[in-house]
């Protein structure tokens, strides 16, 4: 096993003074030149220093008992360059075990020779200590069984659902629905928005097209304006078959997977229906990409939903009202990371719908979603759940009437 998978290294720099020299006791044999640490000009390997650290981190072998027995620490190596600029006379000078002195010194005996050091135009013996820093990767167990023959564990993977061909093959899909003939006399674009569930095995079950909610008159608000460019959403029945229906063709998708076990999740899709094809060079907004958009204050931890419903207020009216329920909103995150569309695709109540409309626009993008590398247009459905049960405004609420 190759170094560049398992311990980090440190080396001493090497240096000199010109015009300077001194020795330094190192046993050598009768008559033989003394052995220095600084010369007019140093030993030097071929390719340089950084030559030398990568050819020790591709030589040194972390030894497998070591690993088993969760040996660390940094070895420190004492060695020659000769004057023909072999590497010669190498010891430790300071060990930290047996296993990862031998390692240690394995490596610094298999260096190939040095531009030899030189003193007065002569080449001249001089010596270095080398650190060589052994620390355990974090997937010691693996490579432990990797040399054992056994078989590496597979890792749990969490993904959400997938289109097959990906993204742009769905976005594709959602381009070409046919606008059926007997729902063309208003010659309008419209959108429906399907919700449906992708089962264990892909297939897809519970396809119900999602009731609008109705236009109300929008309130003076300080909130953030965004734009609402989406077709209009639409109640008539033949739009909601043939869109339904267009979901229901869809081929078997990759299903969810939570701790590596494929798992039933819910999507929602909006179907638009042309009244003539979209223009080739539009910029198509996907369903999702190689990496979601990332919003201000999520993390792993802290997941967007989780985001959203601590900066949600339960409007007082709603909840002395008793109004309750679950609120879907529509939002599409262009290439500079702006929100550029929010549009409710399942109401609660009109109040709870602009308390979700309030804190979806108000959250902040840091960056936009990525796909093969580049900024690209997305939407997400972002679900926004008002309950009465245990809110502690309802009991105010309730307490002040």
């Amino acid at each position: 096993m190759k170094c560049a998978l398992i311990p980090t290294l440190a080396i001493a720099l090497f240096l000199g003074q010109a015009g300077w020299a001194q020795s330094v006791s190192i046993p050598t044999a009768p008559g033989s030149s003394p052995v220095y640490t600084y010369v007019e000009q140093m030993p030097v390997f071929p390719g340089g220093q950084q030559a030398l650290l990568q050819t020790i981190g591709q030589t040194v072998a972390y030894p497998t008992e070591a690993m088993q027995q969760r040996l660390e620490g940094r070895v420190f190596v004492q060695f020659v360059v000769g004057a023909t600029g072999a590497v010669q006379q190498t010891t430790v000078v300071k060990g930290v075990h047996p296993l990862l002195d031998s390692a240690a010194v394995l490596a610094v005996k298999a260096l190939s020779a040095f531009s030899p050091g030189k003193q007065h135009g002569r080449a001249v013996p001089v010596a270095f200590t080398l650190p060589i820093t052994f620390k355990l990767p974090p997937d010691v167990e693996n490579i432990l069984a990797t040399r054992a023959g056994r078989a590496v564990p597979v890792a749990l993977t969490t993904t959400d659902v997938r289109f097959p061909g990906g993204p742009q093959a769905l976005a594709a899909y959602l381009s070409a629905a046919p606008y059926p003939k007997a729902a063309r006399a208003s010659q309008a674009e419209v959108r429906v928005y399907v919700r449906f569930r992708v089962e264990a095995d892909g297939s897809l079950d519970f396809i119900k097209a999602l009731v609008p909610p109705k236009p109300t008159k929008p309130k003076k608000s300080s909130e953030p304006a965004v734009a609402a460019s989406a077709p209009a959403t639409t109640t008539n029945p033949i739009l909601v078959q043939a869109a339904e229906q267009y979901v229901a063709a869809m081929p078997a998708w990759q299903p969810a997977l939570r701790k590596g076990i494929p798992s039933a999740s819910s999507y929602t899709l909006p179907i638009d229906f042309y009244t003539t094809p979209p223009v080739a060079t539009a910029t198509p907004v996907y369903a999702y990409a190689d990496t979601a958009p990332v919003f201000a204050g999520t993390s792993e931890e802290m997941p967007l939903p989780h985001v959203i419903g601590r900066a949600t207020r339960y409007p007082v009216e709603a909840l002395r009202s008793q109004l309750q329920g679950e609120v879907l909103v529509h939002v599409v995150i262009d290439e500079l990371g702006q929100i550029t569309e929010a549009d409710i695709v399942q109401s609660a109540h009109p109040i709870l719908d602009q308390e979700a409309l309030r804190v979806v626009k108000a959250q902040k993008v840091m960056a936009p979603a990525m796909l093969q590398g580049k900024p690209v247009r997305t939407f997400i459905t972002l679900p926004l759940t008002f309950s009465i049960v245990g809110n502690k405004q309802f009991q105010q609420s309730v307490y002040t009437r």
